[in-house]
């Protein structure tokens, strides 16, 4: 069967708090329900917030005597798989690089490098195509398609002290970027112009912007 795999979607925000795992979690709600959660894959390539799972062989693997390990993550990672039944994707692949206190002293000090880094997401990218492909056989027949949600972390640029930024990873993957921006104007519209550019000079198409929190009396003006 053909696998068609569409272009991978990074979703970006202009600042904090502007709700970018809320539309990262809407998009891997339509896709599932487009796809088939067995087609869907979901990483984010640098977290900073971190927990400590259990990370078990994925419902693909043959090898019963690897019976997994305890790994770090995003904690945004562990809430889109649990709750869309991502059971096919490995916590290691969807959260490759964390970014601790003292992460940045390393990389600097020479400890950490930037090639170690993008072969680390690039390898994760690649299992999570591979893992999504094996998912999606067999289940309807004919062409199937499958697509994997990006989260980035925080506004565009960063984790560019690391070499990781936003814009330079989502060039890595050769990814689309959704831009989310809190509702307004003048302020909105300055903040995306500045991420914008910076997308732009990585080579990153913007397929869209969402602006979010905009409120009900201000929506036309708005929109």
């Amino acid at each position: 069967m053909e696998i068609r795999r569409q272009r991978p979607i990074y979703v970006c925000a202009t600042r904090q708090h502007v709700g970018k795992t809320s539309v990262s979690l809407a998009l891997v709600s339509h896709v599932t329900k487009r796809f088939g959660s067995q087609n869907v894959g979901y990483m984010k390539a640098v977290g900073q917030q971190c927990l400590r799972v259990w990370d078990k062989p994925v419902d693909n693997e043959v090898d019963d005597n690897d019976e997994g390990q305890y790994v770090i993550i995003d904690k945004d990672v562990k809430l889109i798989r649990d709750h869309f039944g991502l059971s096919h994707l490995q916590f290691a692949d969807m959260s490759p690089i964390l970014i601790p206190q003292g992460y940045t002293r390393s990389y600097l000090d020479g400890e950490i490098s930037y090639d170690d880094q993008m072969s680390d997401i690039r390898r994760a990218y690649l299992n999570i195509q591979k893992s999504t492909r094996m998912g999606g056989a067999g289940k309807g027949g004919g062409n199937q398609s499958s697509i994997t949600i990006c989260e980035g972390t925080g506004h565009v640029g960063v984790g560019s002290v690391v070499g990781s930024g936003n814009a330079r990873v989502a060039a890595e993957l050769g990814a689309d970027v959704v831009l989310v921006a809190n509702g307004g104007l003048g302020r909105t519209f300055d903040e995306l112009e500045l991420n914008r550019a910076l997308c732009m000079q990585y080579g990153v198409n913007i397929a869209g912007v969402v602006i979010n929190k905009v409120q009900p009396d201000k929506y036309d003006q708005t929109r």
